[in-house]
């Protein structure tokens, strides 16, 4: 044994009962944290490469996987920052702080869409809800400057896949980091979630927009209104007949919808009470996977380093 490793153990056997305790339960729970992480970790990445893929048109109720492409319905989404058309958004502000002779980013904002975007296969179109979702994306923006938002849309040079130089951007005067994901329209889509189908093909938000310009129309002719819902013949609707009025137009609504034959709602959401994940990614189900496979490894070798550690700790104060 060498005169550091000695030294090292009689540091160890001379630490007070307090510290010793804390250095050893801070170890054992590095250890078995990072063991916990791993198998998650490697318990997804089995999940998404066994996960059999569904089409959306004979996917089964419940929890499934969808492959296909995002693709807009409707008006696409400005990305907050960069002002980007996209379907889907996240960014995260970051400030740069100087404490003493440390220095480090510091997280001052964060926020993701909530807005649904929608994923298309050969069979059919699903609705996808973010909330509650593990999103990885294939587009990242980074960019720096020096006010908490940023000023304008950033230049393509300015833009970068996040390798730009700290020191560099300090040197510019950069105070602010800014970091944005998008999900753009056309992305491969690679989905597992909760799965569900309004099979009746009345679509509660389509039908609630139809109500909403039939009773406008309906307003149009008020005497009309009156005579058809005023049961108590004071000469106007109260409250009650009022919801009345909404009933029947959102009754309306379906009808219409029924008769056009609009096609069913499948919506992909956060499993509820089941403790599965809920996974949208547009790099890839491979990249995903490797992704996973890859942080369980590095986990795995912080377990095995946090219970070396705890084991010599533990060693060392027996010898001591």
């Amino acid at each position: 044994m060498t005169s550091n490793s000695l030294f090292c153990a009689e540091c160890v056997a001379n630490l007070s009962t307090g510290k010793f305790a804390l250095w050893l339960t801070l170890a054992i729970a590095v250890s078995l944290f990072s063991l916990w992480k791993s198998y998650h970790l490697l318990k997804r990445a089995r999940l998404v490469e066994d996960m059999p893929t569904s089409k959306i048109r004979s996917a089964s109720q419940g929890y499934t996987e969808l492959i296909g492409v995002a693709t807009r319905q409707g008006h696409p989404q400005l990305a907050p920052l960069s002002s980007t058309l996209c379907l889907w958004w996240r960014y995260t502000i970051e400030k740069y702080q100087r404490t003493g002779r440390s220095s480090r980013w510091s997280t001052v904002e964060k926020r993701a869409s909530s807005r649904p975007f929608y994923l298309q296969d050969t069979t059919g179109i699903c609705r996808v809800d973010p909330a509650g979702g593990d999103i990885s994306t294939r587009h990242r923006q980074v960019w720096y400057g020096n006010t908490r938002r940023p000023i304008g849309i950033p230049k393509p040079a300015q833009l970068n896949n996040g390798f730009f130089s700290l020191n560099r951007a300090i040197s510019f005067g950069s105070r602010y980091r800014y970091t944005e994901y998008l999900i753009m329209d056309g992305d491969p889509l690679y989905t597992l979630g909760h799965f569900t189908t309004d099979s009746t093909g009345q679509r509660t938000f389509s039908a609630d927009q139809l109500a909403g310009d039939i009773l406008r129309n309906w307003k149009t002719d008020f005497p009309a209104l009156l005579t058809k819902f005023d049961h108590n013949s004071d000469g106007e609707l109260d409250l009650g007949e009022w919801q009345l009025v909404r009933e029947a137009a959102l009754g309306k609504a379906r009808e219409q919808q029924a008769a056009a034959g609009a096609p069913p709602d499948h919506l992909l959401s956060q499993p509820e009470h089941s403790g599965l994940p809920f996974i949208v990614s547009s790099a890839g189900q491979a990249h995903l996977s490797r992704g996973f496979r890859r942080g369980a490894l590095a986990y795995a070798a912080g377990f095995l380093l946090a219970g070396m550690l705890a084991t010599w700790l533990m060693t060392s104060r027996l010898i001591g």
